[in-house]
C-alpha cells in the first residue's frame, strides 16, 4: 500500500540542524588517547612557562603576570551575557588560556624582559600543542565526517607529518603585522634619539601610520577569532597547510561573523554541561579515597592529610608536619591529585579543539558549499600493480578507486 502525499517517515535532523555535529564533540573529546597526550601537553606548557619567567623576569614580574585574562576583560558585556561563564566552559577557557600571552605582548607598557617572556612562552605553548592540537582536529574531523573514529597510530603519523604546518600558521599573520610595524618602529627610534623632530615627523606620517593600523587590525582580528579554525582546515584538507589554513580562517570568520558567533555560543553552552560532568567525576575520583581511608584512619588525620596534599597538588608546600615519612606520604598523593587534576584540565583542550574541528565543517559548509563529509582520508597503499594512488582525497561513501578516477 503506498503511503498517502504528504506523510513524512522519518526526518533528517542532521541536514535539517547541521550544527548538531557540535553535541558529537563531547564523544571525542573524553577519548582516552586524546586525554592522555592532550595532558602531557598541559604539563609541558605549564614547565614552558615557569621557565620563561625564570629566565626573562623577576620573582615580583612574576608575581604580577598572574593576573585575570584581558581578553575576557575585554569583551563587552552585551556580548558576555550570550556566553556562560568562562570559568565553567572549556571553550571558552582553553582560548582564553592559549590566546592570552598573544593579547598581553601587544600592551604598551611591556617591558623587554616581559615581552621576551611572552614571546618565548606563546612559541612553546605553540610548539607543544601542534602535535596534541593536530591529533584531536585531525581525529574529530574524520570522525565527524565518516562516523568512524580513526585509529591511534595513523592520526598520529599524520600530526607528526604536519606538525611545522601546525606550528606555522598562526605565525604568519603575525609576520605581516611584524612587517607593517618596522617602518613604525624605526619612526620610534627617532624619537628616542630626538624628541621633537621624531613628534614632528610622527605627525606628518601618522596618516600612513593610520593606514598601516587597519592592515594591522583585519590581520590581528582575523588572527584572535580564526586561529582556532586553522588546525582543522589543516586536518580537515589534502593539500592543508598554512597558507590554506590562513586563507581559509580568514575567508570563514571575515564572510560568515553571525553563524561563527552562532556555533560558538552552542558549543560554549554544551561545553559548560561537559565541563560540569567532567568536574564532578574528578572531584568523585579525588574524594573517594579520603572517604575511605577517613573510615580507618579517622577524619582530623585524613582531613590534615587531604588539605596537604592538596597544597602539593597546587605547588604550595606550606608543611603541616616535619616528619620525613609524612612529608614523602602526602607528596604522593599530591602528585596523583594533580595528575587528577591535569586530567580534568586536558579536557578542556580536548573538547576546545574537537569543537573548533566541527565548527570549522560548519563553517567550510556555509562558505564553500562543501559537505561536512568532504574530508582528505589517507587509504592504506595499494600492492605495486594496482594503478590506483597510495593517498586519495576520499569523499565519504565513495569507493577511492572511482575519486581517483
Amino acid at each position: 500500500m503506498a503511503d498517502p502525499p504528504g506523510l513524512i517517515r522519518s526526518i533528517a535532523w542532521r541536514e535539517l540542524f547541521p550544527w548538531l555535529i557540535l553535541f558529537r564533540t563531547f564523544r571525542i573529546a573524553i577519548a582516552p588517547s586524546l586525554l592522555a597526550v592532550a595532558t602531557a601537553a598541559v604539563l609541558l606548557t605549564s614547565l614552558g612557562w615557569r621557565i620563561s619567567g625564570v629566565m626573562f623576569l623577576s620573582q615580583d614580574q612574576r608575581i604580577a603576570q598572574a593576573t585575570p585574562s584581558h581578553l575576557a576583560a575585554a569583551i563587552p558585556r552585551e556580548i558576555q551575557g550570550y556566553f556562560p561563564d568562562s570559568v565553567r566552559t572549556p571553550l571558552l577557557n582553553a582560548y582564553f588560556e592559549m590566546s592570552e600571552p598573544l593579547a598581553r605582548f601587544f600592551r604598551l607598557e611591556l617591558t623587554l624582559g616581559e615581552a621576551a617572556f611572552y614571546a618565548f612562552g606563546f612559541l612553546w605553548t605553540l610548539a607543544v600543542w601542534a602535535f596534541p592540537g593536530a591529533m584531536i582536529t585531525r581525529r574529530a574531523v574524520v570522525q565527524l565526517a565518516t562516523d568512524a573514529a580513526p585509529s591511534l597510530q595513523p592520526t598520529a603519523v599524520f600530526a607528526g607529518r604536519r606538525w611545522l604546518w601546525y606550528f606555522l600558521a598562526p605565525l604568519y599573520p603575525l609576520l605581516g603585522i611584524l612587517l607593517l610595524a618596522i617602518p613604525i618602529l624605526l619612526m620610534g627610534l627617532l624619537l628616542r634619539i630626538a624628541t621633537g623632530f621624531g613628534v614632528a615627523v610622527a605627525g606628518i606620517a601618522w596618516l600612513l601610520v593610520a593606514v598601516a593600523g587597519i592592515g594591522a587590525m583585519w590581520l590581528f582580528g582575523g588572527l584572535i577569532f580564526g586561529w582556532p579554525l586553522m588546525w582543522p582546515a589543516i586536518s580537515a584538507e589534502r593539500d592543508g597547510d598554512p597558507m590554506d589554513a590562513f586563507s581559509r580562517s580568514y575567508s570563514y570568520v571575515y564572510s560568515k561573523p553571525l553563524h561563527y558567533f552562532f556555533y560558538v555560543v552552542i558549543a560554549a553552552a554544551f561545553g559548560a554541561l561537559c565541563w560540569a560532568v567532567v568536574w564532578i567525576a574528578a572531584v568523585l575520583v579525588q574524594e573517594f579515597g579520603f572517604w575511605a581511608l577517613s573510615w580507618g584512619g579517622g577524619g582530623p588525620t585524613v582531613l590534615s592529610i587531604r588539605e596537604q596534599a592538596l597544597d602539593i597538588a597546587a605547588g604550595e608546600l606550606n608543611w603541616r608536619n616535619d616528619g620525613a615519612l609524612w612529608k614523602l606520604g602526602t607528596t604522593l598523593i599530591g602528585l596523583v591529585l594533580a595528575l587528577i587534576h591535569a586530567v580534568a584540565g586536558a579536557f578542556r583542550f580536548s573538547f576546545f579543539f574537537a569543537a573548533a574541528s566541527a565548527i570549522y565543517l560548519l563553517l567550510r559548509q556555509d562558505v564553500d558549499e562543501k559537505e561536512m563529509d568532504e574530508v582528505f582520508i589517507e587509504t592504506p597503499a595499494e600492492p605495486a600493480s594496482s594503478p590506483t594512488p597510495p593517498i586519495a582525497s576520499v569523499v565519504h561513501g565513495v569507493p577511492p578507486s572511482q575519486v581517483a578516477s
